[in-house]
């Protein structure tokens, strides 16, 4: 079968609109296709397609039907486990022109752990490459890179009097670049591409309080004397020991706090308004500075924590963006985007070309181009 008719039927099959000849073809090829990739644990395959069926089955007691089980098997196929899309579907659904044409340009490799330290003295430390083991010393604290990668703070009262006044460090990603950390008083830090961190180092004060741009997500050691706020754009989170996420990038409309464990308060800071969260919602802060509360799926907002991207009626702004931050490069969108939302999740570990061979699945025109020595990612 042609590979553009092939992906009509799918198509087709999943909205429900086959006729039923083309349901027999479609679960025909199906009962076919090698539905265990290497690579991948069937574990996690059977949990894949046991969340995209029981996203698609109809909301009723009835036993679903076979086109039902059906549907969700093929949607977890070629949506949900996209990081095994190709393996699955060779040979009996070859790449597109446009996928060739992206797998055989110059590539572009994931992001990884990469971030820079600054010191109170403003002596910067990149840590990519540093060994395990003592970074630096500043104030009473001595900062290390255990075994696992990530910083970490040792108080020690051998440097003399700690300060009164607030000593800060700041910890930066770059695009393309993510990170974790443990602040001095023990709260875990996991910081994403192109975000900046600034946190107090001495233990004096009556308040942890960090400075926040970009994303982070949050777990904060309890300490009911010591109140922990993230300050971003527009806002501060007051916690005393929970897990959340805060996504405050300059380039995007909204600020969105994502409460997974606990509870927190969001202030908006130019007014009256607060909002305390309960696990499983979001609060949102618009450009207009406007706040409003919802339920979500607290996986969408921590998927990147978790070395995933997670759309989920994404619009093709909010995916360019992240993939622009994540790759280090620029994604030039032409067309109108006003309409085009995507669903589906890909493994952040993966080179660009495969993300894209995912993205062209939804009729979009993906590659990488080199202009001027330049890589860039085109999306038409």
């Amino acid at each position: 079968m042609e590979n553009e008719a092939m992906k009509h039927l799918l198509k087709r099959y999943l909205e429900g609109k086959c006729t039923p000849q083309e349901r027999l073809r479609v679960e025909q090829w199906y009962e076919q296709l090698e539905v265990n990739p290497a690579g991948v644990p069937n574990s996690q395959m059977e949990g894949d397609i046991d969340e995209v069926r029981a996203q698609l089955l109809p909301k009723s007691a009835h036993k679903p039907t076979s086109w039902y089980r059906y549907a969700a098997a093929i949607a977890a196929l070629l949506v949900v486990t996209a990081f095994a899309y190709v393996y699955w579907l060779q040979p009996a659904f070859s790449p597109s022109k446009t996928t060739q044409m992206a797998s055989t340009a110059p590539d572009l490799v994931p992001g990884g752990n990469r971030a820079t330290l600054k010191l109170a003295d403003g002596t910067e430390i990149p840590l990519d490459d540093r060994s395990n083991g003592e970074i630096a010393r500043d104030g009473n604290q001595t900062i290390y890179k255990n075994t696992d990668g990530q910083v970490v703070y040792q108080h020690t009262s051998q440097t003399g009097i700690e300060s009164v006044e607030p000593v800060f460090n700041t910890l930066s990603t770059p695009r393309g670049g993510q990170y974790h950390m443990i602040l001095p008083d023990g709260t875990k830090v996991w910081l994403n591409a192109a975000s900046t961190l600034t946190y107090a180092i001495n233990q004096t004060s009556k308040e942890r309080l960090v400075k926040l741009q970009g994303e982070a997500y949050f777990e904060v050691a309890r300490d009911a004397e010591r109140p922990f706020r993230v300050a971003s754009k527009g806002q501060v989170v007051e916690v005393l020991g929970t897990e959340f996420n805060v996504s405050s990038y300059p380039d995007e409309s909204n600020i969105k706090t994502t409460l997974v464990q606990g509870a927190v308060k969001v202030v908006e800071t130019s007014g009256n308004q607060d909002v305390v969260l309960v696990p499983g919602q979001q609060a949102v802060l618009d450009h207009k500075n406007q706040l409003s509360v919802a339920s979500v799926n607290v996986a969408d907002a921590m998927a990147w924590k978790d070395g995933k991207f997670n759309f989920n009626q994404s619009d093709i702004g909010t995916v360019v963006r992240q993939l622009s931050r994540w790759y280090d490069v620029e994604v030039v969108f032409q067309g109108n985007a006003s309409h085009i939302t995507l669903s589906g999740e890909v493994y952040r570990n993966t080179n660009a070309s495969k993300v894209l061979e995912i993205l062209s699945f939804y009729n979009l025109d993906c590659r990488i181009d080199t202009a001027g020595g330049t890589k860039r990612i085109m999306i038409q």
